[in-house]
C-alpha cells in the first residue's frame, strides 16, 4: 500500500513498504516532476542501501529503459548513460577538483535528466531532491522536494 502524505508547496512524503511501493513511488515522482523537461537535475540522498539506485532502475523504466539494459550503479564508473537520461554516482569523489577530473561537470551542461546519487560535493541546486529514510530492512520513507 503506498501512503501518499501531501505536505506545503512542492513537496511530498511517501513510505515504501516493497520493491512494488519503490516502483510505483519512482513512476509517480518521474511523471509528476520530471517528464517532459528539457533539463532536470535530480539529487539522491540517502545512506548506503536506502534505495536510491533500485529506484532509479525504477524510474529509467519511464523513459523506455528495460531492466536488462540497466547497468547498474555508476560507482566505478561515475556515469550510465541511456540516451538523455545520465545516472551518476559521486560516492568515490571527494572533491570538486575530482567532479571537474571526471568529466561529470560536462556532462552536466547538456540537456537530459540526470539522477545523481551523493551529490553533496556539487555547487549547484537541483530542480527535484529525493531523500530516501531506512525504516526498517523492508520500508523506507522517500521526501521529494521540487523546486
Amino acid at each position: 500500500m503506498l501512503l501518499y502524505k501531501y505536505t506545503m508547496g512542492d513537496s511530498i512524503n511517501l513510505v515504501s513498504k516493497s520493491l512494488d511501493n519503490t516502483k510505483s513511488i519512482a513512476h509517480r515522482i518521474v511523471e509528476d516532476f520530471i517528464l517532459n523537461k528539457k533539463k532536470c537535475i535530480v539529487f539522491l540522498k540517502g545512506d548506503l542501501g536506502s534505495g536510491k539506485t533500485t529506484f532509479v532502475r525504477f524510474a529509467l523504466e519511464k523513459f523506455g529503459v528495460g531492466k536488462d539494459d540497466f547497468n547498474g550503479s555508476p560507482t566505478f564508473t561515475i556515469v550510465n548513460e541511456y540516451g538523455s537520461v545520465f545516472h551518476i554516482d559521486l560516492y568515490r569523489l571527494k572533491s570538486k577538483e575530482d567532479v571537474f577530473d571526471s568529466g561529470v561537470d560536462e556532462y552536466l551542461t547538456k540537456n537530459g535528466v540526470f539522477f545523481i546519487e551523493w551529490p553533496e560535493i556539487l555547487d549547484m541546486k537541483p530542480d527535484v531532491l529525493i531523500e530516501f529514510l531506512n525504516i526498517n530492512d523492508n520500508e523506507r520513507e522517500i521526501h521529494v522536494y521540487s523546486s
